[in-house]
């Protein structure tokens, strides 16, 4: 499998890296592999008598007999997936900063209580045992005002967290003991009586 240009430069890591992949093929019988690599059956074959010494030899020259060749569709998919699990690995660490409770982290993010729990340690995050504390009714009512300002009528949506949060962090400067499972459940409580409201005065 020639490469092609003449100025093309292979590192010799590559090879030995391309070469032993190849050889861990050919000793599981996986023929179609190294023929996908594009090998030969008489290269496969010489490749299998190799000794060590030989393969180390090969592997140190930097002679151009790979061609390496870039999956653009491909390559772009994952460069894409990986923005997007590393933003969404920070948006669940950012979540239990915040005081997310398990309950929002597996409604969310699908995350279990032994998960949960795991990353509160690596993150350093300790949480009050006993039931959420209920907030005073100047804070209940800053949680709305904030809400209005940002609101997200899907409150099962990823956006609608993202905003809770941008809440939590606008109001907890201002309030002690403020965490995102306390303005979670307030606005969850008060989205549904003006639901309920409204259904009463449609009647």
């Amino acid at each position: 499998n020639k490469l092609k240009g003449e100025n093309t430069m292979i590192i010799p890591s590559l090879n030995y890296a391309v070469l032993t992949d190849a050889l861990h093929a050919l000793k599981d019988g996986n023929i179609r592999y190294c023929e996908s690599l594009g090998f030969t059956f008489d290269e496969m074959n010489a490749l299998n008598q190799l000794s060590l010494d030989e393969l180390f030899i090969i592997s140190r020259e930097s002679a151009q007999f790979l061609a390496v060749t870039v999956h653009h569709d491909a390559l772009h998919l994952l460069l894409a997936k990986s923005r997007k699990e590393v933003l969404q690995q920070q948006r669940i660490n950012h979540a239990i900063r915040l005081g997310g409770s398990i309950a929002l982290l597996n409604k969310y993010f699908g995350l279990t209580s032994n998960e949960v729990c795991l990353r509160r340690r690596l993150l350093g995050v300790r949480v009050p045992y006993g039931r959420t504390p209920e907030p005073d009714e100047e804070t209940d009512a800053a949680i709305w005002r904030q809400w209005q300002q940002c609101r997200v009528a899907n409150l099962e949506s990823t956006d609608a967290l993202a905003a809770m949060m941008q809440v939590t962090q606008t109001l907890l400067p201002k309030v002690e003991g403020l965490s995102l499972t306390i303005v979670w459940k307030r606005i969850a409580l008060c989205e549904q009586e003006t639901s309920d409201r409204r259904a009463a005065h449609a009647r």
